[in-house]
């Protein structure tokens, strides 16, 4: 009424392809703290506490929350290697309950106050631990560098991104290194990872996407963007072919073996 911008569309949900639909706005305040980084930095950049949880409407969080003496507030599933929780001393089943003071109710609240938090900021945590209330300060870090692989996609933060070679199934990838393994708990041996795949491109087609590592294609091993190469150099439009990935399930935090396959188009990005 006051002639306030109070949000900016930013997608529908349409039927028919047009105008009419249900549609999804911006935030306006969101808007406006993007407008201010990009002005003063030239980037965007996202704070994080370095921890995964699952959604506040998963069955299993409210057990969770049950079993540790919560009735409310964000379990802690796991802690990303060399985070600022880890470094702070949060562990993983912890459940956050507070954050300067404030009640935490769900994952969405925490995930809006730290992501609002400028890097390098102190927030004092409250968690509940076997029962008992402890306190933790965590100085809050980069989103995208402790999480490169989920949140590192733009390509002005992440240089391994922007190293990522692009193949003409219509996607980037990247190789791996141990400490990636590592935090991410892939056991499997060779492999390479997904960081992209183009709209409306053959591996997009095929169901390929952004995170999954590529073990095999048409039962070749994979192991490095030239073995990539060296099988694209065998194909011919119309050719059958079958991927082998590995994809990550965040709900049961664990990787499985997925076959992906298809045929060739005329034309490939």
């Amino acid at each position: 009424m006051r002639g306030e911008v109070i949000g900016i569309n930013t997608a529908i949900a349409s039927r028919s392809g047009g105008y009419e639909g249900i549609g999804f706005a911006l935030p306006i305040n969101t808007a406006a703290g993007v407008y201010n980084d990009i002005i003063k930095t030239g980037k965007v950049t996202r704070g994080s506490i370095g921890i995964s949880f699952n959604k506040s409407d998963d069955p299993r969080t409210t057990a969770a929350l049950k079993v540790y003496g919560a009735t409310e507030g964000v379990f802690v599933a796991s802690v990303a290697a060399g985070g600022p929780s880890e470094k702070a001393g949060i562990k993983m089943a912890d459940v956050i309950v507070s954050i300067n003071g404030q009640t935490i109710h769900d994952g969405d609240q925490l995930i809006g106050i730290v992501t609002a938090t400028p890097v390098g900021s102190s927030l004092d945590i409250g968690v509940l631990r076997d029962g008992k209330r402890e306190n933790f300060k965590v100085v809050v870090g980069n989103l995208a560098q402790i999480f490169p692989e989920e949140f590192g996609g733009g390509r002005q933060e992440t240089p391994s991104q922007s190293e990522g070679t692009t193949v003409s199934f219509g996607m980037t990838i990247n190789p791996l290194t141990d400490r990636q393994r590592e935090t991410q708990g892939i056991k499997e041996k060779g492999g390479v990872m997904v960081s992209e795949v183009d709209p409306g491109s053959f591996a997009e087609d095929v169901g390929l996407e952004r995170g999954e590592l590529i073990l095999e294609i048409n039962r070749h091993a994979v192991n490095s963007v030239e073995d990539i190469k060296k099988i694209q150099a065998t194909l011919k439009p119309g050719d059958p072919v079958m991927f082998r990935v590995m994809r990550h399930d965040p709900r049961r935090n664990e990787w499985s073996s997925v076959f992906l396959p298809g045929t060739l188009p005329n034309q490939m990005h």
